[in-house]
């Protein structure tokens, strides 16, 4: 009997040896295989990290996410969200004027360290770690309602510097985590939306002012903050934590968050060590996170493809053996997926309308615009009309839901159904 148990006991020691071997070989294959990407996604915030300015400007350009402090905003979240919809032109409540004012050295700092584009990169990390987005979050709205009571007072150009600040750190915010490129995308996406509707609603602007604008927004479109870049940063992540458990040896004691326990499979340890089932569950939940950022690009071109998010199938140990499933739910993704358009919609809306106000001659608007862009939601361009007497027009998306189902006329805000219009009445409007 003593025979047979020790006989057993070797056999599982020969069992758990191997298993060991072969899932920290996969942990190397894993890491081996995209050091390139880790390398290239460094440069490349690298690059973004100079400052905006050229000599002396560049010097004096200190400031830094990092050195941001908190709010604590007041106001229920309800009456924020309510006034930041309301666009431009739209008077806030004495109580959220009060938060402005409260706030105005944290909005200073912002606003500065949004004109100086410095990260904070560390060693270890192929994005840029923002702390808490919450911070982010708080100060983007105020500058956004600020922006709203700005345009109220008749002060455009004031309220474009809020609208494409918060835009700007939307852009900045895609260098960051998953949460951070969501959090900036849903500012940005309010961001260009106001932009839009300002400059379809204000006066009109100078000739040397829609250019500068025109550029300052090509600028900001570069960088995006995109559901793809998302995606690939949550993979990045992932890699980095099989870096810590190669270098360290933390299996199976002192795993990191991203690769905690599998959930319902310790009973498995019993027999293979923990090596083994992280060496299983990383590379296929790398492979899976491909799949839907790859989806996610092929979306930015037909918004249809997102629906092949139904297509990817991951077993249950994989999606247990990290934190990532309840963000990469099916559904999640595809609510992702349609703010993501409605994101490039809102900013193609907002290239749009400066195009129409550059392209105003002799009293009246063109007939067309010279180069519409594709509707991101939907299946044909962007749609423009000028009204009968040529003095106004309109420009919208079908949105975030791909249906052409009557958006909303006031300040570029969505309809419920997710259709975005701008629209221009006259020469003056506010």
């Amino acid at each position: 009997m003593s025979v047979g148990l020790a006989a057993t006991a070797a056999l599982l020691m020969v069992v758990r040896t191997g298993a060991s071997g072969w899932g920290q070989s996969r942990l190397r294959e894993y890491l081996d295989a995209t050091q390139a990407e880790w390398d290239a996604e460094r440069a490349q915030i690298r690059e973004r990290s100079r400052p905006a300015g050229e000599g002396g400007a560049q010097q004096r350009c200190g400031a830094s996410y990092a050195s941001l402090s908190g709010i604590e905003m007041q106001a229920h979240p309800e009456k924020i969200k309510r006034a930041i919809e309301a666009g431009p032109g739209a008077r806030p409540s004495p109580e959220l004027l009060a938060e402005i004012e409260r706030h105005r050295p944290e909005m200073d700092a912002f606003r500065q360290a949004a004109r100086c584009s410095h990260y904070e990169l560390t060693e270890d990390s192929a994005w840029v770690e923002y702390g808490p987005v919450w911070r982010f979050m708080s100060v983007s709205r105020l500058a956004l309602i600020e922006g709203h009571e700005l345009a109220a007072k008749g002060d455009v150009r004031g309220a474009l510097d809020r609208y494409l600040t918060v835009a700007k750190v939307g852009a900045d915010m895609s260098a960051g985590s998953l949460i951070d490129g969501l959090v900036g995308m849903q500012n940005a996406t309010h961001a260009y939306r106001a932009t839009a509707a300002l400059v379809a609603g204000a006066p009109r602007l100078h000739a040397a002012e829609l250019a500068d604008l025109d550029q300052a927004l090509a600028e900001r479109g570069r960088d995006l903050p995109l559901l793809a870049d998302a995606l690939r940063k949550e993979r990045l992540r992932l890699r980095r934590a099989v870096m810590s458990l190669i270098d360290t040896g933390a299996l199976p004691e002192q795993l990191p968050p991203e690769v905690r326990r599998p959930i319902g499979t310790i009973a498995l340890t019993t027999v293979l060590p923990e090596s083994a089932l992280v060496g299983h569950a990383l590379p296929r939940m790398d492979a899976w996170l491909r799949g839907a950022e790859q989806i996610a690009r092929d979306a930015q071109r037909d918004v249809s493809q997102s629906a092949r998010f139904q297509e990817i199938a991951i077993d249950s140990l994989v999606l247990h053996a990290t934190e990532l499933n309840p963000t990469m739910s099916v559904d999640v993704l595809q609510d992702f997926a349609g703010r993501d358009c409605a994101l490039r919609a809102s900013y193609l809306l907002a290239r749009a309308t400066v195009e129409a106000e550059r392209a105003y001659a002799d009293g009246v608007y063109p007939e067309a615009l010279r180069s519409l862009a594709q509707d991101p939601c939907g299946t044909g361009p962007l749609v423009y009309r000028r009204s009968s007497n040529g003095e106004g027009y309109t420009l919208s998306s079908v949105g975030g839901n791909g249906n052409a189902d009557g958006p909303r006329a006031a300040g570029g805000t969505p309809h419920a159904s997710g259709g975005i219009v701008i629209t221009r009445r006259g020469a003056s409007v506010l």
